[in-house]
């Protein structure tokens, strides 16, 4: 299945957005992201499933169903 070019876009650009928040806020809840970046929750998540899944951004549970979401590195030592 391909995804159109204008989705592909987006999708980079929301990536682009989530990342700059991370970078600039620390560490956020998928919450957390939606408020900051005016982005809709569902748009937030599958932006950090596509993140996590390369390795770029970082998923720690700090609740039953939540997680704390940091640029991949950041936090391991």
């Amino acid at each position: 299945m391909r995804i159109p070019m204008q989705e592909a876009s987006r999708s980079r650009s929301v990536d682009r957005t989530m990342l700059w928040t991370l970078k600039r806020r620390g560490a956020q809840t998928m919450d957390g992201l939606s408020s900051l970046t005016g982005i809709g929750w569902a748009q937030v998540f599958l932006s950090m499933d596509r993140l996590s899944r390369i390795g770029k951004v970082s998923l720690t549970p700090v609740r039953p169903c939540g997680y704390q979401i940091s640029i991949a590195g950041l936090l391991r030592r």
